[in-house]
């Protein structure tokens, strides 16, 4: 539903009282996905922090909404949507989004 784009940046992650870091892959004003080596359960709620690029700190509550692992990977690719999330940290995501840079911060 939204644009997204690549983002390669540590997450952490709380979900059912265990907290861990793992790697973002895409970000947009929806959601998000992560790579972990952790499977989390579709339907799942969990707080994601993270550093938007060019902007806040953010805390985000989200649901586990895909798990994918492909045959020969060593983490599994999580699609998560966020619940509620403030209108400016959605114009931050919004922007880093849209940027004309090709890099992946």
């Amino acid at each position: 539903q939204y644009p997204r784009r690549m983002m390669k940046r540590k997450v952490g992650v709380l979900c059912d009282g265990t907290y861990f870091l793992c790697d973002s892959g895409e970000v947009g004003e929806g959601g998000m996905s992560i790579l972990s080596e952790f499977v989390l359960t579709e339907g799942h709620e969990l707080v994601v922090s993270f550093q938007v690029p060019g902007g806040d700190f953010v805390f985000l509550r989200g649901t586990v909404r895909s798990t994918q692992k492909k045959q020969g990977d060593l983490l599994v690719t999580h699609g998560l949507s966020f619940n509620e999330i403030e209108f400016s940290i959605k114009r931050q995501i919004r922007s880093f989004v849209s940027a004309r840079n090709d890099s992946t911060i």
